[in-house]
């Protein structure tokens, strides 16, 4: 019967013994649980391929191109009209003209030498490296398409080249209004000097 009363030394090796118990089993369903969790990342779990559904409509993209082109050309030409009515300078908008204002200088040059009848020379001047750069720099700097420009300036190297004085004249002055009308569209005309 002493067996059957509780006295403090049997309280502590109750409590000792549920203690001991407990501590096993909560470590084995802790790494249970880690073994479950790891089990997918383990076996090579299949890689999520959500899409957004947008990515594969080729359409889509293309307006929604289309349209990010088109805010960024507003955006251009409102900030040329703020500083050209603020009297600003842009001094980045001036850097990127250079090759613009080179082409008009060449091309108010390969026109002196069309109108002296020399179509040699002014095809010289047609195929100098000006015209990569200033194919570069009006797309760049554009905020109308500079394609009406790039074809005019096409058909002027080609009719010069065939040595054409009357095609390469047409050319050249289609090709002037169509510059002009570029320049114009991209808020140009202030900034670019000799149109």
């Amino acid at each position: 019967m002493a067996a059957l009363i509780k006295t403090p030394a049997t309280q502590a090796r109750c409590t000792r013994s549920v203690k001991c118990a407990a501590v096993p089993e909560t470590k084995f369903a802790r790494r249970a649980l880690l073994a479950g969790l790891m089990l997918p990342v383990v076996m090579g779990a299949p890689k999520a391929q959500a899409l957004i559904p947008d990515e594969e409509d080729e359409e889509l993209l293309e307006k929604a191109r289309a349209n990010r082109a088109k805010r960024l050309q507003e955006e251009r030409a409102t900030q040329r009209a703020f500083m050209q009515e603020e009297g600003l300078k842009d001094r980045n908008l001036d850097q990127e003209l250079v090759p613009v204002q080179k082409a008009v200088y060449k091309l108010a040059q390969s026109g002196s030498q069309l109108e002296a009848g020399d179509v040699k020379a002014a095809s010289r001047t047609l195929s100098e490296g000006w015209v990569a750069d200033f194919v570069a720099a009006a797309k760049r700097v554009s905020t109308s398409p500079p394609d009406a420009v790039l074809a005019q300036l096409d058909a002027l190297q080609a009719a010069a080249s065939k040595g054409d004085a009357k095609a390469s004249k047409r050319s050249y002055v289609e090709l002037v209004d169509a510059l002009q009308a570029w320049a114009s569209a991209s808020s140009l005309t202030a900034t670019l000097k000799g149109l």
